[in-house]
């Protein structure tokens, strides 16, 4: 039998037993999340324009829907970070300092990180540009008469208003041409230059080329730079010996000095006497070649030469020294020749009477050279292969005579005897002698 159910009950008993198929133990479907905000960033640089080195401010403003977004703010160039600041309240601005160390266009980029109810966001500042600091350089040269070989030190001094320490180099130019290069260290580059040759005038300029933060400058131009000479002295050290007849080899030895710390003297010296009229006669003179300031050179009076000459040296110089006289007047003495003659008066001898025997000495200025003169030569006669008659006996000088000296001689057997005269010499005359026979009667 067919059971009959209205319609609505129909509908109640379905949601009845639906209701009734549910298992006892399932949950109820998990609450949605709520919905993050979005945020909107706006990124400023003041100055836009600033000198590498000095302060940027940057600032990140962040927007959205309330309430006031939190959290912080990053400032990035590039993969580079530049600062993080926390978003202020209730502005929502985050604010933070940079620099930036190197002339150039940045581009900033300011990224919002978000907070538990706002999305992060991110916003570019597409140009802060950091300029060149200007700069000053000053040169200082340590001297400006150097002398050939000396090293003259540069010094220039780079400054500049940048809290970036001045890196880089300075050239040190002589117009066009660099003299030397030094790299800047705590604002100071130095570095030198030493001429080889003397004269010129020179005026150098410090060329700072600039780094990454700091602009190129020049200094003004130095002074004047005129390399001079070392100036000299030189003196005849020595003539050995100093007193030989003519035609014996003399050695002079010559020394040129210079201040202390120049290089030893080169090139040559001449040697001549002080007479122009024998300076350029043979033998008279030499040239000395230096070797560490020193040098020798021979000098070789001719035969027939006599008396007392004086010497001069002249040095020439050379690329780093000025050439000096030496006018000491260097005395040689090339003794006189002498002859001796010997006579008796009488010129025939007795036995038993005294004979006066005369020795003439006559050199070859024809002088006066006996004591009065300063003369130290003496006469001393002999028996040939005997005994000695007088002697050391002293000149004396007359005019219609010359130099003579004289002994008294008697001879005590008839016959002949050799009688010698020899004249000692003294530095400005040579020894000479002379030998006769005395003939004397019973």
């Amino acid at each position: 039998m067919k059971l009959l159910v209205p319609k609505t009950a129909a509908i109640m008993i379905t949601a009845a037993a639906a209701l009734l198929a549910v298992p006892a133990m399932a949950s109820a479907a998990p609450l949605r999340a709520a919905a993050k905000h979005p945020s909107t960033v706006t990124v400023s640089a003041s100055p836009r324009s600033a000198v590498a080195g000095t302060t940027v401010k940057l600032s990140a403003a962040v927007k959205s829907a309330k309430p006031t977004p939190g959290g912080s703010v990053t400032f990035w160039w590039g993969s580079h970070k530049l600062c993080s600041a926390k978003l202020a309240f209730p502005s929502a601005i985050a604010r933070c300092n940079t620099s930036f160390h190197t002339a150039g266009t940045y581009q900033v980029r300011a990224v919002y990180t978000g907070d538990a109810k706002h999305n992060g966001a991110s916003a570019i500042l597409s140009r802060v540009i950091a300029t060149k600091a200007a700069t000053s350089t000053k040169l200082s040269v340590s001297t400006l008469a150097p002398k050939v070989g000396q090293r003259v030190t540069f010094k220039a001094a780079v400054s500049s208003r940048s809290p970036l320490a001045v890196g880089g180099w300075v050239h040190m130019d002589v117009g066009s041409t660099t003299l030397c290069s030094a790299s800047v260290s705590h604002g100071l580059a130095i570095c030198g230059y030493t001429w080889k040759t003397a004269g010129g005038s020179y005026h150098v300029t410090a060329s700072y080329l600039g780094d990454g933060a700091h602009s190129a400058s020049r200094s003004a131009t130095s002074g004047a730079i005129s390399v001079v000479k070392y100036a000299t002295t030189t003196t005849i050290t020595s003539i050995a010996p100093n007193d030989v007849a003519a035609g014996t080899p003399l050695t002079v030895t010559v020394t040129v000095s210079s201040p202390a710390g120049a290089p030893a003297a080169t090139g040559t010296v001449a040697v001549a006497p002080t007479v122009a009229g024998i300076a350029g006669l043979p033998g008279y003179s030499c040239t000395a070649t230096l070797s560490g300031g020193t040098g020798t050179c021979t000098i070789t009076p001719p035969a027939g030469s006599y008396g007392f000459i004086f010497y001069d040296a002249t040095y020439g110089g050379d690329a780093a020294h000025a050439g000096s006289t030496y006018t000491g007047m260097y005395q040689v003495t090339v003794p006189d020749t002498t002859t001796t003659v010997v006579t008796f008066a009488p010129t025939g001898g007795t036995v038993g009477t005294p004979d006066t025997i005369t020795a003439t000495v006559t050199n070859q200025a024809k002088d006066n050279i006996s004591p009065s003169a300063g003369g130290t030569g003496t006469v001393t006669f002999a028996i040939v292969g005997g005994a000695t008659i007088c002697s050391d006996v002293p000149l004396t000088y007359a005019m219609a005579t010359g130099n003579t000296a004289t002994c008294s001689y008697t001879p005590t057997a008839a016959g002949s005897v050799m009688i010698i005269a020899t004249y000692s010499g003294d530095t400005d005359n040579l020894t000479s002698t002379d030998t006769e026979t005395l003939t004397s009667a019973a």
